[in-house]
Order: C-alpha cells, then structure tokens, then sequence
C-alpha cells in the first residue's frame, strides 16, 4: 500500500513564521520547483517532525525549529491516506506542546496519539530523528546531501523486508534448530570469552593465576639474585677502595701542579708585553689614518669647488637666454584673461535673458496643461452621470438563486396541476339547483374539478360529502403552497412573472457593461500629467481642479521666442569656449617657460651653496694643526705605523709560547681529581659498610628454597592456562564457523535484492550486475569480470546508484503491504545530461506506482518533467 500526503501546514517552524499551506498533492509525481532559501528542505524537515519526532521533547534539534529570535511553539498539520484510509495530524512542539491523530477509528491525543502513529507507520521515536529508527519512511524521505552516496538500509528496514527475501531464497536461517545450537555455542563461550573475542570467567581466571605465579617466581628470582649480585657488589667495591687509596698516596700530581705555578706567572708577563704592544700598535695607525683622511678631504674638497663654479656659470647663462621668452608669455596670459572676462559677462546677460524667455514659455505650457486639464473634468462630469444612471439600472438586478426558486417553484406547480388535470374526479352540476348549497355558498350550474373534500348541502337538512383521492388531495395543498410561495417572492421582488425577472436581469446586465466601458473611458480621460504633477485617475483630476483654476494669458510670453535666445546663448558659450581655450593655452605656455626656467635657477642656487660650503670646509681644513705641514707628517706616520707593527708580532710570537687558559685548566683539572677522589674514598667506605649488613641479614633467610616452589607453581599454572586456551579457541572456531554459516545463507539472501536493483542499474550502467553486502548494502557493481567499490566510483554514479538501490527495497516494501512513499530533496545534483534523463524516466515509473515528491531549485533539469506542480 502506499501513503500518500496531501496537505500539510506549517506555523512558527523556521522561516514560516505566518500559517504556510502546501495543498493538492496527488497520488503519482508532484514537482516542487522553487529557488534556493524558498523553504523546501525546511518543508521536508517539518514532515519529518510532525511523524517522528515527540511532541513533548526539547532537544535542540526541536529547539531549532523555532524562528530566529521568537520563543514561539513550531506547529505542524498533515493530512494524509494509508491503504485508502483519510487521517489528519496536529502537533505543536516546545510552546503548548500536544499532538492529535485523526482516523477511521477515531480522535487520539497526547502519547495515545504518538503510539497509533508507530503502529500506523512502523517506526521508533527517538528523541532526534535517526533514518535506521524512522522505518521504510526514513530510508525513502531522501533530504539534501543524505542520498550522495550508497548507504545500506536500517536494521527495521532490513526485518521488513526480511520474509520475501528468506522465501525467495528458499533459507532456514532463523529457525528454531540454527538458534538453539547457536545459543548453546553461545553461552558456553561465553564462560570463556566476551561478545568481542576478549577473555573472561575460566579464562580470565588462569590468566590471572599464571600472572600471579610468574610475579612471584620473578620476585624471588630477583631476591635470590640480590643476594648473590650483594657478594659481588662487596668484593668489587673493596677493591676499588684499595685502588684509590694508592692514588691518594702518590705525589706526582702535587709536583706537576708546582711546575705548572710558575710556567703560569711567566705566562703572565708575557701576556702584559702583548697588551702593551697592541696599545702602540693601534695608536700609530689611528695617527696615519687620521692624517690620510685629511690628506683626502682636501683633495676632494678643492675638485668639489671647481665642478660647482661650472654647473653655477651654465645656469646663469641659459636663464638669461630664457628670460625673453617668459616675458612674452606673460604678456599674452595677461591679453586672454581680459577677453575671458568679457567674454564671461556677455554670457552671463544671454544666460539671463534665456532663462527668462523659458520662464514665460513654461508659463504658457502650464496654462494651457491647466485648461486642457478643466476640460477633462468636463468630459468626466459628463461621463460619471451617465454612468450613475447605468449604475442604478445595475442594482436592479435580482439574484440568480432567486430566479432559481422561481423557477423551481413554477416547475413544481406545473407538475402538480398537470396531475390534478390528468388524474382529477369532473363534477358537472347540469340545470338549476334550487336549496343546493356548496361548501356553504349556493351552488352555480356547471363543471369544477373535485381536488379536495367538497360538501354539498342537500334540501331537508341532509349534506352530500365528496372526498378525493389522498394523492389528489396532496397534490392540491402542494400546488396551494408552491402558488403561495411563488406569489410571495414576486410580491417580494416587485415582479408580475418569472419572464419579467430575467428581462430585468437581462436590462442590469446590460447596464453593467455599459457602466464599466464608462468606467473605462473615465479612467482613460484622467491620465497622468508628470508636468502638472498630476496622478492618473479621475478623484486625482478632480482635487487639482478645485486647486487650480484656469490662468489667464500673458501676452509678454507670446512676444519672446525662446529659439532666438537660445542661438544668442550659444553663440556666447561659443565665444567664452574659445576665450577659455585662448587662456588656458596661454596659462600652459606660461607655465611651460616658468617650468624650464625653475630647474635652472635650482642649479644655479645648488651651485652657489655647494661653493659656500665648501669655501667653509677648506677654512676648517687649513685650520687643522697638521694640514699646513701634511707632506712630511704623512710619511713619518706611515713608518711610524710599520714599526709598530713588527713589534707587536713579536710580542705576540712570545705570549704563543705561553697559554694561560691551558695552564689555568690543567691546575684545575688535578685539584678537581683529588677532591673527587677524596670524596669516592668516603662514599666506598660507606657502600661496603651498607652490603656486610645486607648480606649478613639476607643470608640466613632461606631463599633458594622459595625460589624452587615458585618456579614449581608457575610450571602449573602454565600449563592450566594452555588447557583452558585451547578450549577457548575450540569454542570460538566453533562459533565462528556457525557465523560464517549464517554469512553465507545470508548472500543467498542478498539475490533478490540483487535481481530488483539490476532492472534499475541496467538503464544506467549497462551490463553492469549489482553486488549486495550482508547488511543489504549496495557494495560493488560488477562490469566486464570486475567489481568496482562504490566509493570508488564518481560522486554522480553514487547518488544515482543511491536512489536506484532506494526504488528496489520500495517495491520490497511495497509487496509488503508497507506505507511507502518517496520524497527527493534537490536530487542528481551531479548526473550528466543522459544519465538526467534515465533517472527521470525511472522517477516517472516509480510514481506509478507510489506517491513521489521531488523537490529541487533546477528548473532548467526539471522544467519538462510531467506531473502535479506546487508552488510554495
């Protein structure tokens, strides 16, 4: 059976914060095609909750539901058919939380509600939503990102489906005998090893006996070698200490520390003549370079002085060739800034006097917009009058249901007369009747139809009583009650006949059409005016009439042609353009002989405060002490310098000899050993001290015997824990054959799952065979002798293959007798163009036999597809 939506209303739930109504979705395909952030994802989300989610929960998944920033309570409505059966659904979470289930058997609420919707649908609630608990709904109710890739079906999916795949398979597994023989297997393993293979109870127990038997036998073991490492440890340290002694008494360090003392002090000295030297040394060359920098700045002082007088005489001469041409530049700026001038005000005088002329032109356009306006108020009056008379022949109309009792009536009485006339008693009085009376007046001669009871007064007292037929004298007070009727609503309607109500009707009509051509025209004749300001419409004509009566003439306006202004403005504009151009040409020219005769007076002043600079520093130079007598100063210096030198290599040759940090290190390192012998001497002492009292307390305490009996009961408990892991590992090969077993019948199982998928996977993968895990997982597809993983396919190939496996377990669960429907939330985002097409074409299948709801924002993908459209 399949279930099927069709109506749902959402209130309060994300972005629907108003009541949303989604409605008239049928049995096969309905197409929802809609832009991004239009809320489809959000509608399936909505279905979702209102079937599995608790009403009475707050989770954070129900908390989210709620519209940014509201505290309000998310409300969903679903209407919806199960095996043809109609059932309505109300629920509101967080805020008033309830829930309410309407059916054939009745009105549920509250969890009585949540219960009949599990047993109606077959799933589990949980406190957030969870595919594998939501049944064959939640593995068909596909939402974004969730159908891109092949994931095996839910447990309660998998037990659906479970009695068609183990009678197509012709299998046992599940009987009484596999679970009895499964369970005895079980339970004894279980005394030995965990659900995950890990020790416990008997097994658990020799280990830990094992365990406790080797830390034992390790720990006399290491007690025993204590003992004996105790011995040794004693006889080597006594003669280390026997070492040492002889050590101390040697003297060949103290006299290698007396040598090394005084070669120390000659190291000394000789270090001190070094110092000495290098203090010369570096002093005669801070004299020579001293001298050789002044020798330099001189030099390059007096070449300075002389490029300086150069670069100052070429400035001086291109500036006065220069100046001629600057001259008249300037005068030229000065003779077009004048005509600008003039030019500028005779532009302003036409400027002025053209504004003027469109002032009264405007004023012109506006009074005959004014008037044109009044005379469409005049037209309009005319029109709204005749439109009011129309009007009011309009609301004569009488009302169609009552021309239907009228004519219903008129009916009614026809056939009860034509009965009266047909099956009616003719009584015919034939000549005078003296003292006969009827119904109390005197009875005329003549012909009457007996339709009701009719008494007849006879001479003497006695009366003549004619009863009709009960049927005649039915039809009689109905023909009474429909011609009563009849004459109420005519009188009711001011009407003579029924003929006279639609000529009414037909003259209302008429005057309605002619009424809203009017209504047509009026509005016509009210356009809008964007220079009066004016609206469309005839109230908007009407309010700026009554403001703006009609303006009379200004005849200055009829006398000042705008066109002849406006070619004087122009021809000034003309004029000031060129007065414009003319000066700033000039302005350029100007600019141009100032900005070459800039760099050259720059020059010419660079020129001139290098040489007073440099006039300053030879001053400071002649004023130095030793500039006057450089010639012979320099190379005194300069021996000076040598001779140093050669002094302070030998002194450095003599301290070589020496080195005091060696010396320093040396004496260090023998003080150092003696100190340290010293102190290993009082440290052996009190190590032998320490080991006699060990050994002469730990000998007599018998532990080569505890040793032996450790090592005895380590043995043992070896070999009862080999026993018990043999039975352990009996039992679990034992188990796990029955598993493989149960692996093997269940890919037995797998096969008709295989064979449905096929039919699908065929139109898109030729020649490709489905290969099913045990999970009923798509797991492989087999193509020319290979199987191919499905993660190692494309991203396209997966979401396909993903609602292909999807359609297979629907018609599963179809066969069932399920509610199945399916729902695809912005589906084959990643399908090629022909593979598009293919899974169209299956969608478009499934939906023959299942409701089936896509929901995408592709309208170019989906726009051809036929089916039921909803707009959100």
């Amino acid at each position: 059976m399949s279930l099927l939506l069709r109506r749902m209303s959402l209130e309060n739930f994300r972005k629907f914060r108003a009541p949303h109504e989604i409605a008239g979705l049928t049995d096969g395909l309905n197409v929802i095609i809609e832009p991004n952030e239009t809320g489809k994802s959000t509608l399936l989300e909505a279905v979702r909750a209102g079937l599995f989610l608790k009403h009475n929960s707050k989770t954070q998944l129900i908390t989210s539901f709620q519209p940014h920033g509201d505290e309000v309570g998310p409300e969903i409505t679903l209407d919806f058919e199960v095996d043809g059966a109609a059932y309505a659904l109300k629920k509101r979470f967080i805020s008033r939380a309830m829930a309410e289930l309407s059916g054939p058997r009745g009105r549920s609420q509250g969890s009585e509600a949540e219960d009949a919707l599990q047993r109606l649908l077959g799933f589990e609630q949980g406190r957030g939503f969870d595919t594998g608990m939501a049944g064959a709904l939640g593995m068909l109710w596909v939402s974004q990102m969730d159908g891109l890739s092949v994931t095996p079906p839910g447990e309660r999916v998998r037990d659906l489906i479970g009695a068609t795949l183990q009678g197509e398979a012709g299998t046992i597994l599940g009987s009484a005998a596999f679970e009895r023989v499964r369970g005895r297997i079980e339970s004894q393993c279980r005394e030995y090893l965990t659900a995950t293979g890990r020790p416990t109870g008997r097994y658990t127990a020799a280990q830990q006996r094992a365990a406790a038997a080797a830390a034992a036998l390790n720990e006399a073991e290491q007690k025993e070698a204590a003992l004996e490492a105790a011995f040794d440890d004693l006889a080597k340290v006594r003669a280390q200490l026997a070492t040492l002694r002889r050590e101390l008494e040697d003297d060949h360090d103290a006299e290698e520390r007396a040598a090394l003392l005084a070669r120390l002090d000659t190291a000394r000295s000789a270090a001190q003549q070094l110092a000495t030297r290098q203090a010369e040394a570096i002093g005669a060359a801070g004299h020579l370079a001293a001298l050789e920098d002044l020798a330099a700045r001189g030099s390059q002082a007096s070449t300075r002085q002389a490029a300086a007088q150069t670069r100052r005489d070429k400035a001086r001469a291109e500036r006065g060739a220069l100046s001629l041409r600057l001259g008249e530049a300037r005068s030229k700026a000065a003779d077009a800034a004048e005509a600008l001038t003039a030019a500028r005000t005779a532009r302003g005088d036409a400027r002025t006097a053209l504004a003027e002329a469109r002032s009264f032109d405007a004023a012109r356009q506006r009074r005959e917009a004014v008037a044109a306006a009044h005379e469409r108020h005049a037209g309009i009056l005319a029109l709204e009058a005749e439109r009011k008379a129309l009007e009011g022949s309009a609301a004569h109309r009488v009302p169609a249901e009552v021309l239907a009792d009228l004519e219903a009536g008129e009916r009614e009485a026809i056939r009860h007369r034509t009965l009266l006339e047909a099956d009616g008693t003719r009584v015919e009085l034939v000549g005078p009747a003296v003292a006969l009376t009827r119904d109390g007046g005197p009875m005329e001669p003549g012909e009457w139809m007996l339709t009701r009871e009719t008494r007849i007064g006879l001479p003497g007292g006695g009366e003549l009583v004619l009863r009709p037929s009960q049927a005649l004298a039915g039809a009689q007070a109905a023909l009474d009650k429909a011609a009563t009727r009849q004459a109420t609503l005519l009188a009711q309607w001011q009407l003579e006949s029924l003929a006279q109500g639609h000529a009414r009707n037909e003259a209302a009509r008429e005057a309605q059409r002619g009424a809203e051509t009017l209504a047509a025209r009026i509005a016509a004749a009210a356009p809008v005016d964007r220079d009066l300001g004016l609206l469309a419409g005839a109230d908007a004509l009407k309010v700026f009439v009554a403001a703006h009566p009609l303006i009379e003439a200004d005849e200055r306006a009829e006398n000042r042609p705008v066109a002849d202004f406006e070619r004087i403005a122009e021809t000034c504009e003309t004029a000031y353009a060129r007065a414009e151009a003319f000066l700033k040409q000039a302005d350029d020219d100007l600019r141009a002989a100032e900005k070459a005769e800039t760099p050259l007076a720059i020059d010419e002043q660079t020129a001139l405060n290098d040489l007073s600079g440099i006039a300053d520093e030879l001053t400071r130079l002649a004023a130095h002490p030793d500039f006057a007598a450089l010639d012979t100063a320099l190379p005194a210096a300069r021996e000076a310098g040598a001779t140093a030198s050669v002094e302070l290599e030998k002194a450095r040759i003599n301290a070589q000899a020496f080195d005091e940090d060696a010396l320093r290190r040396r004496i260090a390192t023998l003080a150092a050993r003696r100190k340290a012998a010293e102190d290993s001497r009082g440290e052996l002492t009190t190590r032998i001290a320490a080991l006699e009292a060990k050994v002469e307390s730990e000998g007599g305490k018998g532990l080569a015997e505890h040793a032996a009996a450790a090592r005895e009961e380590d043995l043992a408990a070896r070999a009862a824990l080999v026993r018990i892991e043999e039975e352990a590992e009996t039992l679990r090969l034992l188990r796990d054959t029955l598993g493989e077993a149960q692996t093997e019948t269940a890919r037995t199982i797998t096969g008709p799952v295989a064979a449905r998928a096929a039919r699908y996977v065929g139109r898109i993968l030729p020649g490709g065979e489905p290969a099913f895990g045990e999970d009923l997982g798509l797991a492989a597809i087999r193509r020319g002798g290979t199987d191919e993983a499905c993660e190692q396919l494309s991203r396209g190939t997966q979401e396909q293959l993903a609602i292909l496996t999807r359609l297979a377990f629907a018609d599963m669960l179809l066969e069932e007798g399920r509610p199945v429907s399916l729902i695809l939330d912005d589906p084959l985002v990643y399908a090629d163009d022909t593979r598009l097409d293919a899974m169209i074409e299956l969608i478009i299948e499934a939906s023959q036999r299942m409701q089936v709801i896509l929901l995408t924002c592709r309208e170019r993908a989906f726009r051809h597809v036929p089916g039921n459209r909803i707009r959100l």
